[in-house]
């Protein structure tokens, strides 16, 4: 990699300019209006110069989903066809088609027949597609759906350009993913994709009112007591077979909604039987509300807490969902949980176990609640991406709640419990992700999201808008352009964020077995370079002269360690010359040479014994006192007096002489 050369560029000559696969160019000078809430770029084929494209480029802190590359294969005429998803640039690139019509959100006066034969339907099939595929799209709402006019079936936008259902307004997302920040509401299943489709469908039916002034949470605590579709469906005058067919699809048990398959059937009008959850006849009283629901009680629990306790360890929870719910298996499953744990205050790891497995086994279908957050686990690297990024959506700190979930292993209860498919696969991979990165304190937690989402770009301060995913482009970044330095009072070259992301993309392609192999202790100029120097050798970088001229200056420490003064000065100049031409390797051998600094340490040791010994017999012949004979002692002032004569006379000839 040529220290002038800008990392992802070479496919082309011009600089506003980036082809991907060879085909797809993006015009960085074309900025379009955002798509579906993702920064857009105009874009085309050059193999198909006619055909429109658009270019997404996700942000850092709301990075592509991690399995982007599985959409690509996905075709459906009802579906916007992304075309490749690259990151050849040094960040990541979505290419898709451009929409063929107006967003719902310009739409209007929507009929029944006209929602399931154009909407309804197509969009099913979409899902059918997905659920074959085992995916899941979370992004269905008016702004990410299109109508191409006339009596054309309307058209799905892409699903992978952000977190799943990140951007979904509360009335478009089912219970139990609309009680939790968006950032922590996961893949979810298809049944919330119906759920979400069954929205869309009441929101057209009820004259396209805009909804995005609308509070979040606003509506959430009257869906918990009558349900979904009678909160959100409440002001339509429906006809019986479709009033069935939406109560259906807004269920909020999941469990109970229509699969894709079936609404492909839904153009003939065929009956829905909407299955009910248990209600009970005896409503169950928690602070001043009335309970009758599982989902409504766990629901309540969280939000009166000591009060559930206290009706927990009496037993009155146990009979109530017992007498009333008949849900025997979870009384049983309760009556075995210790009730003095669940007595201890909120903050305390056992407690907040037990009160975890307790409202996970009211409600299986439910969200993990953990100290005050409602989340499933799939979001777990999401959550702390978005915490990182500043946000303040989230009810507290979600770093002590990712360590304390990951690292005791209490995940794995709520992966036993849960009802929702996919999400105990979740829990063991997030858990083994805390292993993979070696996470043993609390600020470790900064190293998943890397780990959880190989598309995650690098989230330090100092780079965020530049979207860097590959690690290559980090370095070129690092090597070349100035503003990369850190300030005066630096104390390192590279910040925790840089470190884990160049760390973890050497595990993810396989350059090093072990995140412990190449990952160091902290951030310091050495050890920086350090990682560098073995970055610079796997990678195959070529020379990173920016970067050494960097390190340079702030190496100096490391060379006093040598006593000799020749030593530093000729290791001080080879180290000049290696930074100059930007050989990392090289700089780190000649202050890591540890047989060299041993023999300058033994060297220097043997020098101050002698110099010592030497100093020690200085002083002992200052205060050394001579014994002479007294014959000696004549002769020696004899010789004394002689040579003072000689001398005297000597002088007196001088002068005369002269």
């Amino acid at each position: 990699m040529a220290e002038g050369e800008e990392f992802g560029q070479s496919e082309t000559t011009d600089s506003q300019a980036i082809t991907i696969d060879g085909r797809y160019v993006i015009n960085l000078a074309q900025r379009l209006p955002d798509f579906a809430n993702v920064p857009a770029y105009g874009a085309r084929d050059s193999m198909s110069p006619t055909t429109e494209m658009l270019a997404l480029a996700p942000e850092t802190f709301v990075p592509a989903r991690a399995n982007a590359a599985s959409f690509i294969q996905i075709r459906s005429p009802y579906l916007l066809p992304v075309r490749s998803v690259s990151d050849v640039s040094g960040s990541v690139w979505i290419l898709c088609d451009s929409p063929p019509g107006i967003p719902l959100t310009e739409t209007s006066g929507w009929t029944e027949a006209s929602v399931i034969d154009r909407v309804i339907v197509p969009l099913a099939n979409v899902l059918h597609t997905y659920h074959e595929a085992g995916l899941t799209h979370r992004a269905i709402r008016p702004d990410n759906v299109f109508d191409p006019g006339g009596k054309s079936p309307a058209c799905l936008g892409p699903a992978l350009a952000s977190p799943p259902a990140y951007y979904q307004p509360d009335r478009f997302e089912p219970l139990t993913s609309a009680i939790c920040p968006p950032a922590a509401r996961g893949n979810g299943s298809i049944a919330d994709d119906v759920f979400s489709l069954g929205a869309l469908a009441v929101w057209l039916l009820g004259g396209c009112e805009p909804y995005q002034k609308e509070a979040s949470g606003v509506h959430l605590e009257d869906r918990i007591q009558k349900g979904s579709f009678a909160v959100l469906a409440s002001q339509l005058s429906l006809s019986p077979d479709v009033l069935q067919l939406l109560a259906a699809m807004l269920s909020d048990n999941p469990t109970l909604r229509p699969t894709p398959r079936d609404l492909l059937n839904a153009a003939g009008h065929k009956g829905f039987v909407v299955r009910q959850s248990p209600v009970a006849t005896a409503a169950l009283l928690l602070g001043s509300a009335r309970i009758r629901t599982g989902r409504a009680l766990a629901w309540y629990a969280v939000h009166h807490r000591q009060e559930f306790v206290g009706l927990f360890v009496r037993g009155v929870v146990e009979r109530w969902l017992s007498y009333e719910l008949g849900l025997t298996q979870a009384t049983s499953r309760l009556s075995q949980l210790p009730k003095d744990a669940a007595l201890g205050e909120s903050g305390n790891p056992a407690s907040a176990a037990v009160f975890m497995e307790i409202i996970a086994t009211i409600d299986p279908t439910m969200p993990l609640f953990w100290n005050g957050m409602w989340l499933w686990p799939d979001a777990m690297g999401q959550i702390l991406t978005t915490y990182m990024s500043g946000s303040s959506g989230f009810p507290t700190d979600p770093t002590p709640i990712a360590f304390d979930l990951l690292r005791s292993g209490k995940i794995e209860k709520f992966a036993q419990i849960t009802a929702i498919p996919g999400q105990a696969a979740a829990c063991r991979l997030a858990q083994k992700a805390v292993h993979q990165v070696d996470v043993s304190k609390p600020t470790d937690v900064v190293r998943l999201p890397y780990i959880l989402n190989p598309l995650q770009a690098c989230l330090s301060p100092r780079c965020v808008s530049r979207r860097f995913s590959v690690p290559l482009a980090l370095l070129q970044w690092l090597n070349t352009n100035p503003e990369s330095a850190q300030g005066a009072n630096a104390t390192a070259l590279l910040d925790i964020h840089m470190t884990s992301f160049l760390v973890m993309s050497a595990v993810r392609n396989r350059l090093i077995d072990h995140f412990t192999d190449l990952m160091i202790a902290r951030n310091t100029w050495f050890l920086d370079l350090l990682l560098l120097a073995k970055l610079q050798h796997l990678y195959m970088t070529g020379m990173l002269a920016g970067i050494g001229r960097k390190l340079l200056p702030h190496l100096s420490p490391e060379l006093k360690k040598w006593r000799s003064r020749s030593s530093r000065t000729e290791r001080g100049e080879r180290l000049a010359t290696a930074a100059t031409v930007g050989d990392l390797g090289l700089m780190y051998e000649l202050l890591h040479d540890v047989q060299g600094l041993k023999q300058d340490q033994l060297a220097w040791s043997a020098a101050q014994q002698q110099t010592a010994q030497l100093e020690n017999e200085r002083t002992q012949l200052q205060h050394a006192k001579l014994e002479l004979q007294p014959a000696v002692q004549n002769e020696m002032i004899s010789l004394a007096t002689a040579v003072g004569v000689v001398c005297a006379i000597g002088s007196l000839c001088a002068e005369m002489v002269f």
